[in-house]
Parts: C-alpha cells; sequence; structure tokens
C-alpha cells in the first residue's frame, strides 16, 4: 500500500520546480492506496522518463482555453495501468518549454473527462 502523500511529494521532487503541481482526480488517495510499491516505482519511472524527455507527448493544435493557457501551448503526457482489472490513466500536463501544472489520476471516466476538457477527444456523438 502507498501512501498518497509520500507519492505527492516523491512527484514534486522529481518534477523540482517552484511551481506547485496540482494533483487532481477523482478518489486520487484512494487509489493511490491501492498501488503496489513496484508499481509506484513503475510510475516514478515513467515520470523520470518524461522529465528527460524520453516519452513523446500528446500534442493538439487547439485554440481552446484550458484554464489559463490555450490547449496548444501544453505537452500531455499518458501512462495506463490497471489495479485489479480496472483500467486507471495519468496524465502529465506541461506548459511547452515551461513548467508542469497538473498530474491527473483516475478511472476511465475521469480520463475521458479530463480529455475532453483538454481538446484530446472529440465527442463521438
Amino acid at each position: 500500500m502507498v501512501n498518497p502523500e509520500e507519492f505527492k511529494k516523491r512527484i514534486e521532487v522529481f518534477i523540482a520546480q517552484k511551481y506547485k503541481v496540482e494533483f487532481l482526480g477523482k478518489n486520487f488517495d484512494q487509489i493511490i492506496t491501492l498501488l503496489t510499491e513496484l508499481k509506484a516505482e513503475k510510475i516514478y519511472k515513467w515520470i523520470e522518463n518524461v522529465i528527460e524527455k524520453n516519452i513523446q507527448p500528446i500534442l493538439v493544435g487547439s485554440k481552446k482555453q484550458y484554464k489559463k493557457w490555450i490547449v496548444s501551448e501544453l505537452l500531455t503526457f499518458r501512462y495506463p495501468f490497471s489495479i485489479k482489472n480496472i483500467e486507471y490513466r495519468i496524465l502529465l500536463v506541461k506548459v511547452k518549454n515551461s513548467i508542469y501544472i497538473e498530474f491527473h489520476f483516475g478511472d476511465h471516466k475521469y480520463y475521458d473527462k479530463v480529455r475532453k476538457e483538454l481538446d484530446l477527444k472529440k465527442s463521438s456523438y
């Protein structure tokens, strides 16, 4: 079982920036407690790879506003995994050539909601 506060602190250490990253997601802390140490280590390694620019971001050319940025100014990194046959996703959002602003952690329904806000998913209706 992983402690949510320790998990957040470790990610903040990896990111090492003055701007505070928002940790967002429905039941974020509850989901973190379901992680095994091995899964948490894999997430930490993924974050290191993102920071070292070993992972390609999702880029969107949208002019849509997202908080105080235009979506085209953002880079989004995605990490899928499962716990007890439930699919979860992490989205790490960064401003191009600048700061990391959000760390989203949630189930697929939450993930779809965030993807729509970031203009990463178009409605299929």
